[in-house]
C-alpha cells in the first residue's frame, strides 16, 4: 500500500512538471508576432484637456514596418454616441494624424478620444485612447 502511494504522488509530479512546462512554452511562442508594432502618439487634444469650441487631433503613429492604416474615433463619454469618425487605409510605415473635428457642444460635455492602428490584414491592433472635455 506504501508503494503505491509513493507511486501515485511521483506520477503526479511528473503530470504537473510536464504540463507546467508545456504551458511555459506556450507563453515563449506568443513573444514572437509575425506583425509589425506601432507606437501612437497624441499631441492634440491631451488628457484631461478643456478646449473651447471646434478642435483638431494632431499626432502621429510610428510603425516598426508597413502598417495597415488606422481610424479616429471620438466619442461622447456620456452615452457612447460618435462624434467624429474617419479611417485611412493605406500601406505605410508613419502616419502623420491631422483631422479637423467639429461638433455642436455649448454645454461642458466629456469626450473619448480613440486611435487606432491597423498592424496588418488579421486583426492586429494598437490602441491609444485620450479622455477630454469641449463645450
Amino acid at each position: 500500500m506504501k508503494s503505491f502511494f509513493i507511486l501515485t504522488i511521483l506520477a503526479g509530479s511528473l503530470t504537473v512538471f510536464t504540463a507546467c512546462k508545456k504551458d511555459k512554452s506556450t507563453d515563449d511562442s506568443t513573444e514572437h508576432e509575425d506583425h509589425p508594432t506601432a507606437v501612437i502618439t497624441v499631441t492634440s487634444p491631451n488628457e484631461n484637456d478643456t478646449i473651447q469650441g471646434n478642435f483638431s487631433v494632431t499626432g502621429n503613429i510610428v510603425g516598426t514596418g508597413n502598417l495597415h492604416g488606422y481610424q479616429v474615433t471620438v466619442t461622447n463619454a456620456i452615452n457612447d454616441s460618435i462624434v467624429y469618425q474617419h479611417d485611412i487605409d493605406d500601406h505605410v510605415a508613419n502616419f502623420t494624424i491631422n483631422q479637423a473635428v467639429t461638433h455642436t457642444y455649448t454645454v461642458y460635455t466629456p469626450l473619448k478620444l480613440e486611435v487606432v492602428a491597423a498592424l496588418d490584414h488579421e486583426g492586429h491592433t494598437a490602441t491609444k485612447t485620450v479622455h477630454f472635455v469641449v463645450h
